[in-house]
């Protein structure tokens, strides 16, 4: 199988000779949905973080009583 490169203009700028082997298989969509996924969830990671209550601004105020509420202590 030939392989066309083209060059920044968009022309053809060369053939390269690729194996059978490699670029004769079958379509497998399942395959192809993988890639994506793990491309688009790499491109995501480390973008965003929780803020703690001590990072947020102006915020000392303990935000409900310690006692009597049902709910967990908040660090």
């Amino acid at each position: 199988m030939d392989l066309k490169l083209i060059d920044d203009k968009g022309q053809s700028a060369s053939t390269v000779s690729a194996s059978d082997a490699l670029f004769a298989r079958d379509y497998n969509e399942a395959l192809v949905h993988q890639v994506v996924t793990a491309f688009q969830a790499n491109a995501r990671q480390g973008t965003r973080a929780q803020k703690s209550r001590g990072l947020i601004n102006k915020s000392h105020k303990k935000p409900w009583q310690q006692k009597g509420t049902g709910r967990a202590r908040v660090p």
